[in-house]
């Protein structure tokens, strides 16, 4: 059986490795739609400025800003995969769900975060997805 265990996380890890180069990509991406959007702001700005007029580029920072709000979604996607966790203090990329950040010192919060193998946690989830473990008691009925 243990065998078997050692397969099935090894084939979970290769699925890992797969999501996190596709979403990898994705960001890479919208990176460069983003660079778009800040190059076709700054001609719009230069020809405005030459004309004499002030440009309007209120849908471009929109769309930049839409652009960026995905990125950091998918790059929260990334680090749930990969069993990070960001120090909320300083910033650090911690491979460990520890109590406190090794670099500054500052509380980590444990909010959705799975007790037996520290992976991240959707809202509401009642086992994990990288360990399987029932992430909230169950309620007895009958008593």
């Amino acid at each position: 059986m243990p065998f078997l265990e050692t397969i099935e996380k090894g084939i979970t890890k290769v699925k890992d490795l797969g999501e996190q180069s596709r979403l990898s990509g994705e960001i890479a991406m919208r990176e460069n739609h983003r660079k778009e959007c800040f190059t076709a702001m700054g001609e719009r700005y230069y020809r405005s400025l030459k004309d004499g007029t002030i440009p309007d580029c209120t849908a471009l920072y929109r769309e930049i800003e839409g652009v960026e709000r995905e990125m950091e979604q998918i790059q929260r996607q990334i680090q749930r995969l990969r069993k990070m966790v960001i120090c909320p203090g300083c910033g650090a990329k911690l491979a460990s769900a520890g109590a406190f950040c090794p670099h500054c010192g500052a509380e980590l919060i444990r909010k959705n975060i799975c007790p037996v193998c520290g992976a991240a946690l959707d809202p509401g989830a009642n086992f994990c997805v990288s360990c399987g473990n029932r992430t909230h008691p169950t309620e007895s009925k009958g008593d």
